[in-house]
């Protein structure tokens, strides 16, 4: 199984350290200070799941696509910001080394958005989208923690496709201490992340606490389920 992550943040890192551990050897895209932490001192992950360390010799960064060698993936991982998208989308979009006849395309990140980004440039049938609802931060460039675990990863397809075809990406993560499973409805999943995103990210960010803080008081707590509502009156609009 061949796999690349485009993106070693710290989801990127936690997913990595997840396949690693499951003896797979994925390659990844990453910024310079990162991939000189990896290559000096491994991929190592902390926190919920135990401790783990991959050797630097059990992966391979680079980065840019230009700098890969040539072969094909199974599966690339997008683990970047949403608001890269269109530029991650056009970068791989200019690389068509890296596919196969079955290449998959797994968009790990936050929001709605992403999926409709990556058609405009590559097959529907090409593009599956992951939930991640799991914490991870990362003390090191080359060290993730891996603070919160809400529940399974879960990846589907917003389009219809086959989701056998992600069955031993799913396997592959889960033998490496997160669990994660297809998806039947990722559409459901995604808006369920939403709630999360919505009622907590922004409060959060603008009182400066952390996310238990604001289930302590009757305050955050009635705004919290405003948001809640709204996000309901939202879904109900657009028809979901």
């Amino acid at each position: 199984m061949r796999i690349l992550n485009y993106g070693a943040g710290a989801v990127g890192l936690g997913i990595d350290s997840c396949l690693l551990k499951a003896g797979k050897q994925p390659d990844m895209i990453a910024r310079p200070q990162t991939i000189n932490a990896l290559k000096e001192n491994g991929l190592i992950r902390t926190g919920i799941f135990g401790e783990f360390k991959a050797s630097a010799n059990s992966f391979s960064c680079y980065g840019s696509l230009a700098q890969l060698p040539a072969k094909a993936y199974d599966y690339i991982l997008v683990s970047t910001k949403s608001f890269d998208s269109p530029s991650t989308a056009k970068d791989i979009h200019e690389h068509p080394f890296i596919f196969n006849e079955k290449t998959k395309i797994i968009l790990c990140q936050n929001g709605w958005g992403n999926a409709e980004t990556f058609c405009s440039l590559f097959s529907r049938d090409q593009i599956y989208n992951a939930r991640v609802i799991t914490g991870f931060t990362r003390s090191k460039p080359n060290q993730v923690n891996i603070t919160v675990h809400a529940d399974d990863i879960l990846i589907g397809s917003l389009f219809g496709s086959n989701l056998k075809e992600i069955g031993p990406l799913c396997e592959a993560i889960t033998q490496g201490g997160i669990p994660c499973k297809i998806s039947e409805d990722i559409g459901k999943d995604l808006w369920a992340k939403m709630l999360y995103n919505c009622a907590l990210n922004s409060l959060g960010a603008i009182l400066d606490v952390p996310y238990g803080e604001l289930g302590k008081h009757a305050y955050t707590r009635k705004l919290m389920a405003r948001m809640v509502e709204e996000i309901f009156d939202v879904l109900q609009a657009a028809g979901y």
